[in-house]
């Protein structure tokens, strides 16, 4: 897809100087979502709660198993939620939950340990493919007035559908000026799908094949508009050979002008453990993890037994998942080379009356930025 804008402004922005630059002008309200987000180095180790239909679903399927006839009640999906946020949210540095069912409820709840970063999504729940839209009565200025951390924000993309990428941009751009009117992090997650209309499903050969570059092509399309990019695994461990899935993960990270994080799609947990190692040794800065790790909850018989695996099997996940990280995550910190010293220099005695939020932040990335 050919955006608008010079080729020159999208070089200069992606330039080191220029990625570097974004981080190292980091706006007050920015960079205090962003630290409380991370572990104490700079890594991203997220717990993401913010399903809603596949959450459903894996409710639904454990009603039919247990001979339990009608949909999940807003007090079962709410309730499952404030567990597993309750019981594996001390194991990450952040939780990312929706409005609907867990947001507010786990704040409530006192589901959120103390010192977790805490994501808002920002999006409605839509099928793949369909263009995105906020959450009716939801939005950014909501996020932010209620204390949260960052603003996460999903978009469904197909490089090769110009006018569907565009309307997507589009998209992703009024949210990130909203954010940075607000002064709030924003985290952008790129999801891959394949074409129903031309009969595809997930193992079709050409989807297959297409989605490692519709993935790279996304994060030089979406990087100039976050902070940070929640990426797809640009490879099949199933299907590809390991030496095409390195070159992959070498492109997407060179793709990549802001820290990546990987997500899990819900992949089987021992596959997504050999993901985890190969995208943190590749560039990546950490993870944003949710149905990985706690699939099998749903699998359970009796709420004593969904306790237990997640007491048992979903916190031994979440300590294999973040000590890769630990081992081998490029953090934000690193991938930029920022000292806390060079951060403090770029405060000076009059910096509250330049503006702290919108202006501050438009001014750091103006350098490249394209209308859609």
């Amino acid at each position: 897809m050919k955006a608008a804008g010079s080729e020159t402004q999208r070089v200069a922005q992606g330039s080191p100087e220029a990625q570097r630059d974004h981080f190292l002008k980091l706006s007050p309200g920015a960079l205090t979502g962003l630290r409380q987000i991370t572990d104490a180095k700079g890594r991203f180790k997220v717990l993401a709660l913010d399903q809603s239909n596949s959450f459903k679903k894996s409710l639904r399927a454990m009603r039919i198993r247990l001979g339990q006839a009608g949909e999940p009640t807003y007090e079962e999906i709410r309730d499952a939620k404030l567990e597993i946020a309750a019981t594996l949210g001390g194991y990450a540095s952040a939780t990312l939950l929706d409005v609907n069912y867990g947001l507010r409820q786990a704040l409530n709840a006192g589901a959120i340990p103390r010192g977790i970063g805490l994501l808002a999504r920002v999006e409605a729940s839509k099928e793949a493919g369909l263009p995105g839209e906020v959450e009716p009565g939801w939005g950014v200025v909501q996020i932010k007035r209620m204390g949260a951390s960052a603003v996460k924000l999903l978009v469904y993309m197909d490089v090769e559908d110009e006018e569907a990428a565009k309307a997507q941009l589009r998209f992703v751009h009024q949210i990130w000026k909203q954010c940075q009117e607000q002064d709030i992090l924003l985290l952008v997650e790129e999801l891959s799908y394949p074409r129903a209309k031309a009969g595809e499903d997930k193992t079709t050969p050409a989807y297959v094949a297409r989605r490692p570059r519709n993935i790279i092509e996304s994060a030089k399309l979406l990087g100039p508009w976050c902070d940070v990019l929640k990426l797809e695994f640009p490879g099949d461990l199933k299907t590809m050979d390991r030496k095409t899935i390195e070159a992959n993960l070498t492109a997407l990270n060179d793709a990549a002008i802001r820290p990546w994080v990987l997500l899990s799609a819900g992949e089987k947990f021992d596959l997504f453990v050999q993901q985890v190692e190969l995208a943190m040794r590749a560039g990546a800065s950490g993870i944003m993890a949710g149905r990985a790790i706690f699939n099998e909850y749903f699998d359970a018989n009796t709420p004593a037994d969904r306790t237990r695996f997640l007491q048992t099997t979903g916190v031994e996940r979440m300590k294999k998942l973040t000590g890769i990280v630990d081992q081998y995550a490029t953090s934000w910190i690193e991938r930029y080379r920022i000292t806390p010293t060079e951060l403090a220099a770029q405060v000076v005695p009059d910096w509250h009356l330049a503006g702290v939020g919108g202006k501050a932040r438009a001014a750091a990335t103006a350098a490249g930025g394209e209308e859609y």
